[in-house]
């Protein structure tokens, strides 16, 4: 048997005018349910895997056919995803994955402190079809990663007081893709689309620039952007059992537009509108699949994120004070920049799966993530640290339905800030430890 007709066991077809009104209703509550699934008070971090089946494997998808999520992961393996019989030419895959954290912070202020216990949700959706004999559309709604953490915390002396240290940040996809077989064993495929990003951002903060460099604050922000996204990739099957994949995934540049407050104890409050200048990595990956026997297949991923020159900074700007002392003050315009000076990151995934009889499957998964974030900006409104995970994940069919479920868990060395880069004292002799739990679940079918 191929390597991606593991989980290819009797498919029905439901092409039936009836079928295909329930399926148009089904499409449209799940793209509105992607649309809208974000968290409240979120405490998450940045995801390399969406889907349940891809997740239970490590992460791994590059060089894989068998999973809806291959249109955010490499759009070239649609071609082999969907059947090539009239009665197989389409393809439905939804999932949802629910997160819960073990966030904690420490500095001379703050004995060792819990974040709230928020569970958070991404998702996605996708739906694909044969359009010619070696040419494959489809079209998703990805929520493939964000960031967040909600602290009540003791502010440093410049700002006395317990606050309140939220953030929450989260990428949507929504992307038209295209596969199309070039020969008998070469696939390529890219995608088109739109990048939506929302950011919130609630604490102390010192200002880092003129004319109020130095001047402890606290800031509530709230923005929302979208950016060009479009990816590119191919497949090559090496031989029957083993199949090579390489993949690049598009920088997403975001000019956000939002409202923030600025409460400043010798000028009062004033509200300002604000704009966010901020990008999502670009990344390339190569992945390697390769079918041991009938029953078995070992997939390994390797990944590069370009986050130096996506998070060196955030760049902030402030307009239109509703507040006169602040106008007198400041101007009706200043700039600021958020210091991150990420690094770049290398993502490795390693994956096992063997079938069983009656259409079930068993998975295991490691996936190794450098920590982008240097400890000099590592606040608890990034506090992306994890390095490694852990997955293990279980599929089987269910009438004309394949399902799939896997949990994951994740975790980083705690890290140790000594002097932090930003001014005012916040954030410096500070540890920050991060554990994360997920459980993911889909579903998929070939009509």
């Amino acid at each position: 048997m191929p390597v991606n007709d593991i989980p290819r066991i009797h498919i029905q077809s439901i092409a039936t005018e009836g079928n295909t009104v329930r399926f148009s209703q089904c499409f449209l509550g799940m793209v509105l349910t992607v649309l809208v699934l974000q968290p409240v008070h979120a405490a998450g971090t940045i995801s390399n895997a969406l889907g349940a089946r891809q997740a239970g494997r490590g992460g791994t998808n590059i060089a894989m056919s068998d999973n809806g999520v291959v249109l955010l992961d490499n759009a070239a393996g649609m071609e082999r995803l969907v059947g090539r019989c009239d009665q197989h030419s389409s393809y439905v895959d939804f999932g949802f994955a629910a997160l819960f954290t073990d966030l904690s912070y420490r500095d001379a202020e703050n004995p060792t402190t819990a974040a709230a216990d928020n569970p958070s949700g991404l998702g996605h959706f996708m739906l694909a079809r044969r359009v010619h004999e070696d040419v494959v559309f489809g079209f998703g709604a990805f929520t493939p990663a964000g960031f967040g953490a909600d602290y009540d915390l003791r502010g440093p002396a410049t700002v006395p007081g317990q606050h309140t240290y939220k953030s929450f940040g989260a990428l949507m996809r929504i992307l038209p893709g295209l596969s199309a077989r070039l020969t008998d064993r070469l696939t390529v495929g890219g995608t088109l689309g739109v990048a939506v990003s929302h950011v919130e951002l609630e604490g102390p903060y010192h200002v880092n620039s003129a004319p109020l460099r130095g001047m402890p604050t606290v800031l509530d922000l709230q923005t929302t952007g979208a950016a060009l996204s479009w990816s590119c990739g191919l497949q090559y099957e090496l031989s029957p059992r083993t199949t090579l994949g390489a993949r690049y995934q598009s920088a997403n540049r975001f000019r956000s537009d939002g409202r923030a407050s600025l409460a400043i104890a010798p000028l009062g409050v004033s509200y300002y509108d604000v704009d966010v200048a901020m990008t999502w990595a670009s990344s390339v990956g190569l992945g390697l699949a390769h079918q041991l026997d009938d029953c078995q297949r070992i997939s390994v991923d390797l990944q590069w994120e370009f986050w130096s020159s996506a998070f060196d900074e955030v760049g902030l700007s402030f307009t239109n004070p509703d507040n006169p002392v602040f106008l007198a003050a400041a101007g009706p315009r200043f700039d600021e920049a958020f210091p991150l000076h990420w690094e770049d990151s290398v993502v490795v995934g390693l994956g096992y799966e063997r079938r069983l009889a009656a259409g079930r499957t068993v998975r295991c998964g490691y996936r190794y993530q450098d920590n982008p974030l240097p400890a000099a900006t590592t606040t608890t409104f990034l506090q992306t640290t994890l390095e490694h995970h852990f997955a293990v994940g279980y599929g089987w069919q269910h009438a004309d339905w394949q399902w799939d479920l896997a949990y994951q868990f994740a975790f980083a060395p705690k890290v140790h800030t000594g002097t932090s880069l930003y001014p005012g004292g916040d954030f410096s002799a500070a540890d920050v430890r991060t554990n994360t739990h997920m459980i993911f679940c889909g579903a998929m079918r070939r009509f």
